[in-house]
């Protein structure tokens, strides 16, 4: 039985064929991962935000103090969520759920994702988050 030598030049180059091949997939998939958290985060970022604002509007009887107090929580909580939820916009949407009143709180915001160009992506996404708040009626009106 005779042993075959290898040329010097080829050892290791079918480790480097592979690795070579294995790279640009392996960083496609961190890009798709990272684009599903931060989806995930943006919407998650939404219904923060929204109930923020519809349970702050709900301490209010008055359509334009309820406004002003969910713009306000808005802007109170949309700095911690950095990147994920941007220049975010609420909408009221009273009504009357049975003998209830109820506020619903709809908020919009931009993802971006200018970051992943490797995927081929929009580069920014526009997230909704609703949540729905019971007006307190017997709460004495907050000034």
């Amino acid at each position: 039985m005779t042993r075959r030598r290898d040329r010097d030049g080829d050892r290791g180059s079918a480790f480097v064929e592979m690795i070579i091949l294995i790279i640009p997939v392996l960083l496609a998939f961190l890009a798709l991962l990272t684009l599903t958290g931060r989806t995930y985060a943006a919407a998650l970022a939404a219904d923060a935000l929204a109930y923020a604002s519809a349970r702050s509007a709900s301490l209010h009887t008055d359509q334009r103090a309820a406004q002003a107090a969910a713009e306000q929580a808005l802007n109170e909580s949309v700095g911690t969520w950095g990147r994920a939820c941007r220049r975010a916009t609420v909408a009221l949407h009273p009504t009357n759920v049975g003998s209830a009143s109820v506020v619903r709180a709809e908020v919009t915001c931009t993802s971006h994702r200018d970051d992943l160009a490797i995927l081929r992506v929009q580069r920014e996404r526009t997230i909704t988050g609703q949540a729905t708040s019971v007006i307190d009626v017997h709460r004495e009106e907050v000034p």
